[in-house]
């Protein structure tokens, strides 16, 4: 029976060459040149008034109307572009190998040697062992004989004494008349008696044999040794997959992936124009606490609505013109119209 491997598919990608039709082309084309030609006439409008020094009074003044210089922000235009995020690829899908099931013999155990060791055998053996090893005796035959002899022995040796004198002729010294004579004292002797060696002792040898004893004991009598003990291999019957179809490609295109993407583009630079503003008698209280509201109901923090124009009002109306793209410098009549306010009459 053939089945299928469990395994997930594994799939490769590679980039290939991107794929157009004539249609995609030509729409693409044709959004490009109609954003250009939108872009190029705003540019060339802006271009225009730039051209156009600006003048020293505000044109098409309306009678109790009042102006002011105020620098109007760069102008940009949104566009949006279609552009490929992801080329063409070419996708290529590993398909599993098939499998069945099989019976083989398999090998439990290959061949081998054992090597077994068989101890050693011993055995008992009588052996005559020396106890007392041989030696030699002397045996006295004849003792030895003795004599005794007497013998002088010098006990005062013979001495020349210096004695007084008794005549002229012994005299020593003239001066003094002291007579001295040399006298001559013989040695004396004393006898002794010792024992002299006559004839000494007489002996002879004797051998006295070795002593022997007979003793039983232990001795290996075959020593310990291995043997080798062959198995041979062992096999056994089981049931194992084998591949039938092996895995394979499956290659596909996979089309490229397009993103729009908006951005903004400039036309004109930052510039100073006339813009009408509130005339001084027309910018009441009331007038600045209605602005005030509109600029905190429009996520600005003008601070209390007290009817003063002061610093944190004006940083919420800049920060406000800015994200409008206003005019700035001053409360201009088009930022009462962006917050959606009309100008009270006086």
């Amino acid at each position: 029976m053939a089945c299928q491997l469990p395994s997930t598919q594994r799939n490769h990608i590679a980039a290939v060459p991107p794929v157009y039709t004539q249609s995609d082309e030509r729409i693409n084309d044709l959004e490009g040149a109609l954003a250009d030609a939108l872009i190029q006439i705003e540019k060339l409008r802006a271009e225009q008034a730039d051209t156009q020094p600006l003048s020293n009074m505000p044109p098409n003044a309306k009678s109790g109307s009042c102006y002011a210089k105020m620098l109007v922000p760069a102008q940009y235009v949104e566009r949006s572009e279609r552009r490929i995020v992801k080329e063409a690829q070419e996708q290529v899908d590993m398909l599993p190998a098939k499998m069945a099931w099989v019976e083989e013999q398999v090998m439990v155990s290959e061949e081998h040697i054992q090597l077994k060791v068989v101890p050693a055998t011993y055995k008992w053996v009588e052996e005559r062992t020396e106890v007392l090893p041989q030696r030699r005796k002397q045996v006295l035959v004849a003792p030895a004989t003795y004599k005794t002899v007497v013998e002088q022995v010098l006990e005062v040796p013979e001495q020349q004494v210096w004695r007084a004198g008794r005549g002229a002729k012994e005299r020593v010294d003239e001066e003094t008349g002291e007579i001295l004579h040399l006298e001559t004292t013989p040695a004396k002797y004393r006898n002794i008696s010792k024992q002299v060696l006559v004839a000494s002792a007489k002996y002879r040898t004797e051998v006295i044999p070795a002593v022997f004893e007979t003793l039983s004991k232990r001795v290996v009598d075959i020593p310990e040794h291995t043997v080798e003990i062959v198995h041979p291999a062992t096999y056994k019957t089981v049931r194992v997959r084998r591949i039938v179809e092996p895995e394979r490609q499956v290659r596909r295109v996979v089309p490229p992936e397009y993103q729009t993407f908006q951005y903004r583009e400039k036309v004109a630079d930052a510039k100073l124009d006339w813009r009408e503003i509130l005339c001084k008698p027309a910018f009441t209280t009331a007038q600045v606490s209605r602005l005030q509201k509109a600029l905190k109901a429009a996520g600005y923090d003008p601070g209390y609505a007290d009817g003063k124009m002061g610093k944190r009002t004006e940083e919420a109306v800049a920060e406000y013109q800015q994200a409008k793209g206003l005019a700035k410098g001053r409360v201009s009549i088009e930022t009462f119209d962006a917050l959606g306010l009309s100008v009270l009459s006086e």
